[in-house]
């Protein structure tokens, strides 16, 4: 059933959705703001409801116009809140952070502190296109909000590093020579030096006999991958050293470098406040946090599955630390006893094994864990009951979307 509704929005879901209530059904409103009254039409099913906006009735204080002209022109869905103040931005993160811990994680926890540089637009270092030939041409753009199929035409993006648009425009300009394909998708990479450097990642197609022509015709680009269809991501081409990160260029890596930089130093000074001799570090990456944790004399053991990323951990590494390629439920248990664990999972958290072991253990003092989603962050505490939450810190590491990063610290319940 649809009906046209007036709502008065309450709060924030998690995915950035505006919520409200009518006759007890709560109904999600995208881009709508906490004290906007809306009308909006509703499709129920079961006790929960999804709205379309048609128009804001009476405006929140807090609701601004957005910046961007793909936001409410073509209903971008690369954000979802650009229609609120910074200032409510942030504590609607705070508020979905505390809110899944409750509902999910069973855990009273305060509004944590939210952390910032303050940078709100051009942030990005990475950004990822939908590529579709239409009519013999290719397009590249981002899904229009509540369409993952459809794609809309990308001008810029604001929050995005000014010069991967340019990075983009060049590629486009050489798109004669993509694979023979309908669909594919790239990721376009800045790297840290030089800052001009840029490396791709395209997915799709089964066949690539241009990309020597493509690449040729590209010369911001430092390095190309391919992922064909049903195949492993290869490197086909590279024009030499990029930087600290030359081996792991392909690998995951923080698209916000300013957060990103004020996450690893708070992570790592949460972990020596613990006077930890051995620390796990689950999930590392190419290791930059265990490398600063070796550096203070304190013996790291990495655990990640990306074979590149892990070597270039391991090649830092000094003597007495060492790096374990494979999965952390596979390889945890040759990791412990450690005294500090960080984890550091993608959005899906950890797996259940993972919390098993650690009940299991019991020499671990403290755990640092780092998460890209609060609602799997909640379901994995929830899943440790007898580890207590010490202190709970969200970063804004990504302005103008719903998107937010929090580092729980547990302790044992039994520690002082």
């Amino acid at each position: 059933m649809t009906q046209l509704l007036s709502l008065d929005v309450e709060s924030i879901a998690a995915g950035g959705d505006g919520i409200a209530r009518h006759d007890g059904l709560v109904v999600f409103v995208p881009r709508t703001a906490p004290g906007d009254r809306v009308a909006a039409l509703v499709e129920q099913k079961g006790r929960l409801a999804r709205g379309i906006l048609q128009r804001v009735e009476r405006p929140a204080p807090e609701r601004v116009t957005p910046e961007c002209p793909h936001y409410e022109g073509d209903q971008c869905g690369g954000c979802q809140l650009q229609h609120l103040s910074l200032v409510a931005q942030r504590e609607a993160k705070r508020r979905i952070v505390a809110d899944s811990f409750r509902r999910i994680g069973r855990r009273e926890v305060p509004l944590p502190d939210l952390r910032t540089d303050n940078k709100p637009w051009r942030y990005r270092s990475k950004l990822t296109l939908g590529l579709r030939r239409t009519r013999g041409r290719w397009i590249a753009g981002l899904h229009p909000l509540g369409d993952p199929g459809g794609i809309f035409i990308l001008n810029d993006c604001l929050i995005a590093d000014e010069r991967l648009m340019v990075v983009w425009r060049e590629i486009m300009a050489a798109a004669r020579y993509f694979p023979n394909a309908d669909v594919l998708r790239g990721a376009v990479r800045l790297y840290g030096s030089p800052h001009s450097a840029a490396g791709l990642v395209l997915e799709g197609a089964r066949d690539w006999g241009t990309h020597a022509d493509f690449f040729a015709s590209t010369p911001s680009l430092a390095a190309l991958w391919w992922t064909p269809d049903g195949g492993a991501r290869r490197l086909l081409h590279d024009r030499g050293p990029r930087g600290p990160d030359h081996t792991s260029g392909a690998s995951f890596a923080q698209v916000n470098r300013g957060v990103a930089a004020l996450l690893q130093a708070f992570v790592i000074g949460s972990v020596v406040a613990y006077a930890p001799r051995t620390v796990v570090d689950a999930y590392s990456g190419a290791g930059d946090s265990a490398v600063a944790l070796a550096k203070r004399g304190i013996r790291v053991t990495t655990i990640e599955l990306d074979p590149d990323a892990s070597a270039y951990a391991r090649a830092r590494l000094p003597a007495g630390s060492r790096a374990l390629t494979a999965r952390v439920e596979d390889g945890l248990g040759a990791a412990l006893p450690a005294d500090v664990v960080i984890l550091n999972p993608p959005r899906a958290g950890v797996d259940p094994r993972v919390t098993a072991r650690l009940r299991a253990d019991g020499n671990v003092r403290a755990i640092v864990y780092v998460s890209c989603d609060p609602a799997t962050l909640a379901r994995d505490v929830a899943r440790l009951p007898a580890w207590r939450v010490a202190r709970v810190t969200a970063f804004d590491m990504f302005p103008q979307t719903a998107h937010v990063e929090t580092v729980c610290e547990l302790v044992p319940e039994h520690a002082g």
